[in-house]
Order: structure tokens, then C-alpha cells, then sequence
């Protein structure tokens, strides 16, 4: 017995506590103020998400957002209240000393934890879904070949704009010519590169040429899910390899993605937006790929909002 007693008090002794949750050094939140129609216009208006070194600014982000970020969820993974989309808050915060900004995520589930009494579950249900399969005809893709090299830059030309941004994704460097625009998230589920043209010209374009090299079609069906098309898209194909890819969609059905990606404001420049319907563009060049979307149900993990207070705590 007594030897029992002794290994309980080294046991006790020798346990380690849980590591406390990675949390900003300090942080406040804010109703975000009325939409200022002028500033959005103007590209001056405080939205989007910035980190400038150790300084985390958000702005004009829904509830409904904060959530998807913090737990590196597309929006039709997260199940809640309507009014988690509406309404909108302001976060400024300060990374501790030492701690990447690719664990924001990580940190904003603490925040919204403590500040919103957040609860959550997960359960799985049966969701309406598109099934990315191929055509009976087969595919008409190309297997994707080794990416070669950029090709050297013209005298005189000037070198291309890098920005390197962090999204739901992961890393994301973005890469602007005077052509288009190459868009590289090696780290994220969308892998590959994706090159972005205007058609018709920068000024006189009314839709995007999309073309991404190395794309596995697990990667192209969360491409499509990212508010491109009306529901999620589930990989059916059971194609193993990396394709060239070639995509049109329409600036019509950009902005309306946009609006539901943004989870914006009823009534905001950016509203909930239409889904793209099935003549569409996007569609047709799905087709052209040999590829088609058909509707399904199938089983989809959900993140559900059990509790949320509207209020955050005082700062």
C-alpha cells in the first residue's frame, strides 16, 4: 500500500499541466462604424485583414469570418445563427514576441473564446454537394509538366510587384505583370499556381482566363467550393494526377463570389451574393475540361455555433 501511495505522489509530482492556449499579447474589439460607401469606392476603407511585423489589424470582418479563420473553415463548413453573418466588428492586436503570424488562427480562436463565450461541437450531416466527375467522353486536360523557369525579363521592362498576404489558405504570394497576375499558395489545400488574365484587356475585360499548372483535382474541386459556384464541390473523379487547367468566369459572377465569400453587409457594395447558375460561364468551362458537376448529397463535417454572445466583452 505504501508503495502504491509513494508512485501516486510521483505521478502527481512528475504530471505536466496542458500548454495554455496561444492568445495575442493584448487585443481589442470593436463594433465596426457604418460603411462608408465613398471610402470602399476609393479602396481607403478599413476592411480585409492586415499584418504589418508584430501588428494585427482587422477590419469589417463578420463573426461568421472570424469563426472560418480561427478554425481554418470554408464558409459552408460552419453551421449558426443568421446574425453571425451581419454583424461586424474591428480587431487590433499584438502578436506575443516570438510567435508567427501563421498562427493567427490559432490565436483568434482564443480571443473569440474569451470575448464572445464561443462555444462550438462538430457533427456530420448530409449537405447538398456538386461531385467533380468526368465526363463519359473522358477528360481533356494535360498532365501537368515540371514548371519551367520564368522567362527573362525584356530591357528596360519593369520587374514584376511581389505581395505576400496570409488568408484562410495559408501563405499566398501574389505575383502582378503588366499581363496578369500569378497566384501561389504552396502551403494551403489549393496548391499549384494560378496565373489570372483579363480578357478583352485590363479596361475593357468582362471576364477572367484563369490557368493553374499542377493542379490535382482534389485541389480544383476546394478551388470551386471557395464561393465560385452555388454549393461545395466534392472530388469524384478518382484522377490521382496534376493537370494544366483553364477556367473563364465571368466578373458577374467574381463579384457575386466575392459577396459570399466577404459574408458582407445586406445591402453593402459588396452584397450576399447570386450563385453562379449552370449556364454560366464557370460551367461551361468546366465542361470544356471534361469535367461536369453533378448534384449529390453527401456527408459534410460541420463546425456548429452553439453559443455566441453578440456584445464582446469589454476590451
Amino acid at each position: 500500500m505504501r508503495r502504491i501511495g509513494l508512485l501516486l505522489i510521483a505521478s502527481a509530482a512528475f504530471a505536466q499541466s496542458p500548454p495554455a492556449p496561444l492568445a495575442f499579447e493584448v487585443a481589442t474589439v470593436k463594433p465596426s462604424p457604418p460603411l462608408d460607401l465613398d471610402a470602399v469606392r476609393a479602396g481607403t476603407a478599413h476592411m480585409g485583414t492586415k499584418i504589418d511585423a508584430s501588428r494585427v489589424d482587422i477590419g469589417e470582418a463578420s463573426l461568421f469570418r472570424l469563426i472560418c479563420t480561427a478554425y481554418r473553415l470554408r464558409p459552408y463548413q460552419l453551421s449558426g445563427p443568421a446574425w453571425l453573418r451581419t454583424t461586424m466588428y474591428d480587431v487590433q492586436a499584438k502578436l506575443p514576441a516570438g510567435v508567427a503570424a501563421d498562427k493567427l488562427p490559432e490565436m483568434l480562436r482564443t480571443l473569440l473564446t474569451e470575448r464572445f463565450a464561443l462555444k462550438t461541437h462538430r457533427e456530420t450531416k448530409d449537405q447538398p454537394v456538386y461531385a467533380l466527375v468526368v465526363e463519359p467522353g473522358g477528360i481533356k486536360m494535360k498532365a501537368s509538366a515540371p514548371e519551367p523557369p520564368p522567362p527573362a525579363l525584356p530591357p528596360g521592362a519593369p520587374k514584376p510587384v511581389e505581395t505576400s498576404l496570409l488568408s484562410l489558405e495559408g501563405n499566398v504570394k501574389i505575383v502582378r505583370t503588366a499581363q496578369g497576375a500569378t497566384v501561389e499558395m504552396p502551403d494551403g489545400e489549393i496548391s499549384g499556381k494560378l496565373r489570372v488574365t483579363p480578357v478583352g484587356g485590363a479596361a475593357q475585360a468582362t471576364r477572367l482566363h484563369l490557368e493553374s499548372s499542377g493542379t490535382t483535382m482534389k485541389s480544383f474541386a476546394a478551388m470551386l467550393s471557395v464561393g465560385v459556384v452555388d454549393r461545395p464541390v466534392v472530388d469524384k473523379t478518382g484522377l490521382t494526377g496534376a493537370y494544366e487547367v483553364a477556367l473563364d468566369i465571368s466578373f458577374e459572377d467574381m463579384w457575386n463570389a466575392a459577396g459570399r465569400a466577404m459574408n458582407a453587409r445586406p445591402g453593402g457594395p459588396v452584397g450576399a451574393g447570386a450563385p453562379a447558375p449552370p449556364d454560366s460561364i464557370i460551367f461551361q468551362s468546366i465542361g470544356n475540361l471534361g469535367l461536369k458537376l453533378e448534384p449529390r448529397k453527401l456527408p459534410l463535417e460541420l463546425l456548429v455555433v452553439d453559443r455566441a454572445e453578440k456584445t464582446p466583452t469589454a476590451n
